[in-house]
């Protein structure tokens, strides 16, 4: 299939243009707009391990399926939210285990789909059932379901993750939209065109109670997406378009007081807000976006499958092992290898049938930490692989930068506690939770 010339790659002289619009198109009333230093002030990832859990000769209760996500609360315990057990494991910080929470079924308290997962600071514990159920559930402090706060008739299409709410609400903040089954578009509230929400989901009710924190910019759809594999036409896009090969993404993070932190354009534009969603501090460094030629375009697509067919293997391997142990290279009659390549070369051809947009963008993630420190990674030079990650303040200081090495925690706890999921050959999952040290986390 031939890709359709895409008229940014004639117009590259623009593209800076644009993502310096994006920066400074906000209303400047009450804006602080910090440009911060071009040189990196490099800082030691020496974080000091504290302990670690997740072994296939271990206890029993260590052997977890996927973890898919993990949260702190304001003690110091950790939460794993393992997918395919369909509990969560409360881990003390000793690294010994206190309970689990939830099991796999339909009754209060069990979970159909658990796939968001967040603490707030006093122990309870926030788990959104994406699937079938469409709901939050809330536990208290002891493990108990509280209460079970419904979503309506709505499908919980959250982008990224959840968060507790900074300002100490009974509210969870979340960077994407509930949208309608019916219609698959935004309930309740309208968006702006060229824009996407932040939301606050208030849980203290018996259903979702929806708030617009802000709104971000959002790239232009790429549509309806049609491809053929195999002789067959497949279309996609109809109801929610896909993201086009490196648009930027919403990044979110929360802060105190019930702000948020994020970034939503191309450019280096962290921008924090108040309670109130006004945006009061931009905070730039004097990285630019770099347009997408053709083969930085081939590569990312090449990382890409290759990304995608290693998750499909280690998946694979791992739900074998969880489900019922087999170990063969042979799936429901399909050698696997077969399986991964026919899976790979049809998300070659989407990929290739997918848009582009015009420019790489600079960060490509961002956290908040329970001290207030914001962590941006950066793209790398090379323009496909992990950068730097920047350690900012909400004041308008840069701290420094961890090496591009340096994973991006999978949660960030009090006293500079992060944990960080690890996935060996076999997919089993290993938790290792270090603390930083260094003045810069604190």
């Amino acid at each position: 299939m031939t890709r359709p010339a895409h008229p940014g790659r004639r117009r590259r002289g623009s593209a800076l243009l644009l993502s310096l619009w994006l920066l400074y198109a906000i209303p400047a009333a009450a804006q602080d707009i910090i440009e911060l230093p071009a040189d990196d002030t490099p800082l030691a990832a020496d974080f000091e391990e504290v302990f670690r859990v997740g072994s296939f000769d271990g206890p029993e209760w260590q052997q977890f399926g996927v973890i898919f996500d993990a949260a702190f609360d304001g003690a110091g315990n950790l939460y794993l939210l393992d997918l395919h057990a369909r509990r969560v494991v409360v881990v003390d910080p000793a690294g010994d285990l206190v309970r689990f929470i939830g099991r796999q079924g339909e009754g209060p308290g069990e979970f159909s789909f658990p796939g968001l997962l967040t603490t707030m600071a006093d122990g309870r514990v926030v788990v959104g059932d994406i699937v079938g159920r469409r709901s939050f559930q809330v536990f208290g402090t002891d493990g108990t379901l509280d209460r079970n706060v419904r979503a309506g008739d709505d499908l919980l299409n959250v982008r990224g993750r959840i968060y507790p709410d900074g300002g100490g609400r009974d509210a969870v903040v979340v960077s994407g939209d509930l949208v309608t089954i019916e219609t698959m578009r935004p309930a309740g509230m309208e968006i702006p065109p060229g824009k996407r929400r932040i939301v606050r989901l208030a849980l203290d009710g018996g259903a979702v109670s929806r708030e617009t924190i802000t709104h971000a910019w959002a790239p232009p759809s790429a549509g309806i997406v049609t491809f053929r594999v195999g002789g067959q036409e497949i279309t996609t896009g109809d109801q929610t378009p896909p993201p086009r090969t490196f648009d930027p993404g919403l990044f979110v993070g929360p802060l105190p007081g019930g702000g948020v932190a994020f970034s939503d354009s191309t450019a280096y534009a962290i921008k924090l807000t108040g309670p109130d969603g006004a945006v009061s501090r931009i905070l730039g460094r004097p990285f630019f976006p770099q347009p997408v030629t053709d083969r930085i375009l081939a590569a990312e697509i090449e990382r890409q499958l290759e990304e995608y067919v290693a998750m499909e293997a280690s998946m694979s391997a791992q739900t074998r092992r969880v489900m019922d142990g087999r170990t063969g290279e042979v799936v429901d009659g399909v050698p696997r290898n077969m399986m991964l390549e026919g899976l790979k070369r049809t998300r070659r051809v989407f990929l290739d049938a997918l848009p582009s947009a015009d420019e790489v963008p600079v960060v490509i993630d961002l956290r908040t930490t329970w001290e207030s420190r914001i962590w941006v990674r950066r793209r790398g030079e090379d323009l496909l692989s992990d950068g730097p990650i920047d350690v900012l303040t909400t004041d308008g200081r840069y701290l420094g930068s961890y090496p591009s090495d340096t994973a991006m925690p999978t949660a960030f706890g009090p006293g500079g506690l992060l944990a960080f999921v690890e996935r060996d050959e076999f997919g089993m999952n290993t938790v290792v939770v270090k603390r930083v040290v260094s003045e810069a986390g604190r």
